[in-house]
């Protein structure tokens, strides 16, 4: 039997497309409540939350992190489908990534040369990937058990997508607590967290997902 029709046969008695994407959705819930009662609990929400969200720094920083988060979950429901390409999903996340670093680079380029360091370190850079990572984590056990019904040919990318996915939930979140604003910043240490998450999502995808 050739490799097509083995893929075609092991395939045809997966659950239809859309019910899967449903069963990730419902997932994500619990994940996201864990994730958010733990920044409550162990982190605690920036004080001015309220007034924060009234501005624009705090929604294009979770503008990037929700983006990159769909993106880790297009790429995961591609990499589901026997047959469907990445390619897409691939290339918003490459479009989001140059977005985000030539905002940075913009940034810093009209800053005066003693603000840049200060910028890109802010107050939390010691901390910011760590937490990212620690509380990706928590959501990925809910993502991958999800995630395992879609059956993936390429268990490493597939987790690496699962990893990204999480990885965007939990810096979402994560942004409730954090009150740093400078684009290279974020684009810096929230893309470190997130790469982390999408590391251990690969090593995780490859026993995970397994045939």
């Amino acid at each position: 039997m050739k490799t097509d029709d083995l893929i075609d046969a092991l395939s045809a008695d997966l659950p239809p497309a859309r019910h899967l994407d449903r069963r990730l959705i419902l997932w994500m819930i619990p994940a996201a409540l864990v994730v958010l009662i733990t920044v409550g609990l162990w982190l605690g929400y920036r004080e001015d939350l309220m007034a924060a969200m009234r501005g624009p720094v705090f929604w294009a920083k979770a503008a990037y992190t929700i983006a990159m988060s769909v993106a880790g979950f297009w790429l995961l429901d591609r990499l589901g489908r026997p047959g469907a390409s990445p390619r897409a999903p691939l290339i918003l996340l490459a479009t989001i990534l140059v977005l985000v670093v030539g905002m940075a680079l913009y940034e810093l380029a009209v800053m005066p040369m003693p603000e840049r360091m200060p910028a890109v370190m802010g107050d939390s850079a010691q901390v910011c990937a760590p937490n990212i990572a620690l509380l990706s984590l928590l959501a990925a056990p809910f993502v991958f058990w999800a995630a395992r019904a879609f059956a993936p040919t390429r268990p490493m990318l597939a987790g690496a997508a699962a990893g990204l996915l999480t990885g965007g939930l939990a810096t979402t979140l994560y942004g409730l607590h954090c009150p740093e604003h400078a684009a290279a910043f974020v684009a810096v240490w929230y893309t470190i967290g997130m790469a982390v998450a999408v590391a251990g999502g690969a090593l995780i995808g490859r026993l995970a997902f397994r045939w």
